[in-house]
């Protein structure tokens, strides 16, 4: 164990469980999603009627909505969340119909192609509706056995019931609902914002107010009535109203109706920006990528996570809520931002997801970059207290260990890259773009990195002390580690230093060994201009 771990492994075995579960799940949908939108020549409108279609990407973003429900619901009631994963981890075999379900979500891959018409409607249904069952079921078994499972839903099925069914009919109620609103100011003022932030991108593009077109002879965008943002405005009128009638006895009224405006205003903001994204998206030259998964899904994903911190803001807010009545209770179960375990995979999860979605939704995932740092540290700052008990100390061994790991990996010669990993951006945008690469680099990924493999995983891959379990463990975390990166070799030499500078002291010399080797490749990189060496 490393001197600076606190981690009590049975404890906090069934958050563990939770988070890489989560992380499963996201990666299986954003696979499934990515695939069906760009992994086959197969135009849905083409071949199926606009029913079918909306029925088949309404689903998917149905499913989206009902795990952020859950996501709410647990948020608030951590105690029933506690109780029914106490057991989460226990065994992994239900992974494997996890797994079978993602194959049998992929198989109408096989036979949607263009002109195939819509013969295949029910077999891809099927294949699909199977498919979801089998990967939740299985992730779900691996969270809690069929016995907790049953006493959950017999104390919860009454109230999550009507949520999830909100949750799931929130994409076509949105829709449905879209002809009641007056969206044409909203809809003026969405166009005008959306046409000074592109400008702001360092965009030049055409724009006709009448037509509410935006572009140029190569991509363009009509904001339509529908891009408004009803979704967005929905799906946080009704995460709202579920957290209030949740809350209703702690939150003080009529404060609390405030999160209604305020929930409504960022979510048209971040429309703004969203589109604003998917402009550049095709003006970069991946017009199908934008009009495709992430006009779509992308922008439901973001409507949820605005509606989940919009509550998440709302839980730390004085104002809003009544004074807790003073009661004498057991000593409180450390909450999810204080939490070791957390503070050690979620950002890593993050830090994978968002590395996941760049490639996926950007031409030039490189140039996302900062909204990536932006995402990873705003998943580290609530932590900070978690961090600060770390044994931080400036260790000469640890400074020269990373000063030599930098050396050696900036001196063996890498080819520049024809493609700059900015992409086109300039000016301003690409200043940003240099520093939050920097502060990506030298701080933010040696801490999440050395948090996750040096610190969680390879104490949890030494099942039994000695020397050779703490080998054995130190070897395939640096694999695993070494895979993330490109020149694997360099990095598995570097994994097995960081290991033994944890092992000799703290995992916070693995931190610091980490962030002077990064900051000597990024500095070098910067002198030479060859940015393929980081």
């Amino acid at each position: 164990m490393t001197a600076s771990s606190d981690i009590a492994p049975r404890r906090h075995a069934p958050v563990a469980a939770l988070i890489l579960t989560g992380l499963l799940l996201a990666v299986e949908f954003a696979v499934i999603g990515v695939t069906f939108k760009h992994g086959i020549a197969f135009t849905c409108l083409d071949n199926w009627s606009p029913r079918a279609c909306a029925t088949a990407s309404f689903s998917l973003v149905g499913l989206y909505c009902a795990a952020g429900v859950l996501a709410l619901y647990f948020t608030l009631r951590p105690a029933i969340l506690r109780d029914l994963i106490a057991e989460a981890g226990r065994t992994l075999l239900p992974l494997l119909a996890n797994a079978a379900g993602v194959a049998l979500a992929l198989v109408p891959v096989l036979f949607l192609t263009e002109g195939s018409g819509d013969r295949w409607i029910g077999p891809s249904f099927l294949f699909w509706i199977a498919g979801m069952a089998l990967m939740l079921g299985g992730a779900g078994l691996v969270l809690a056995p069929p016995a907790r499972w049953r006493a959950f839903l017999a104390g919860s099925a009454g109230t999550l019931a009507p949520m999830l069914a909100v949750a799931v009919l929130t994409p076509w109620m949105s829709r449905s609902l879209a002809p009641l609103w007056n969206l044409e100011p909203i809809r003026d003022h969405t166009f005008t914002a959306v046409v000074w932030l592109v400008g702001a991108f360092g965009y030049q593009v055409d724009a006709d107010p009448a037509t509410k077109i935006i572009g140029s002879e190569n991509f363009k965008v009509a904001v339509a009535p529908a891009c408004s943002g009803i979704e967005g405005i929905a799906l946080v009128t009704v995460f709202v109203t579920i957290y209030l009638a949740l809350f209703r006895k702690e939150m003080r009224f009529p404060h609390a109706l405030l999160l209604y405006p305020v929930g409504i205003a960022t979510s048209a903001l971040f429309n703004v920006l969203r589109i604003a994204v998917l402009l550049a998206i095709g003006l970069e030259g991946n017009p199908e990528l934008a009009a495709g998964g992430f006009h779509s899904h992308a922008g439901w994903l973001l409507f949820t996570l605005i509606a989940l911190g919009i509550i998440a803001v709302a839980q730390s807010v004085p104002a809003l809520r009544r004074a807790p009545t003073r009661t004498t209770s057991a000593p409180a179960v450390p909450g999810f931002w204080s939490d070791p375990v957390v503070a050690r995979i979620l950002p890593f999860a993050v830090f994978m997801l968002t590395a996941l979605f760049a490639s996926a939704l950007a031409n030039t995932p490189g140039a996302v970059y900062p909204l990536r740092a932006a995402l990873i540290a705003a998943v580290l700052l609530p932590f900070l207290p978690v961090y600060r008990r770390l044994t931080w100390r400036l260790d000469p061994l640890a400074l020269v260990a990373g000063g030599v790991i930098g050396l050696v990996w900036v001196l063996i010669p890498v080819v520049p890259s024809d493609t700059p990993p900015y992409g086109e951006l300039a000016g301003t945008a690409l200043i940003l773009w240099f520093v939050a690469r920097g502060i990506g680099t030298v701080l933010l990924i040696p801490l999440v990195e050395e948090l996750f493999f040096r610190d969680y995983l390879e104490s949890r891959l030494r099942l039994r002390p000695g020397a050779l379990w703490s080998v054995a463990a130190a070897i395939v975390t640096a694999a695993l580690f070494a895979a993330l990166h490109d020149r694997w070799a360099e990095a598995f030499a570097a994994g097995l230093v960081f290991s033994a500078l944890a092992r000799r002291g703290t995992v916070a010399d693995a931190i610091l060994a980490h962030a002077v080797a990064n900051a000597v490749v990024f500095g070098v990189a910067m002198a030479t201009g060859n940015l393929a060496i980081i």
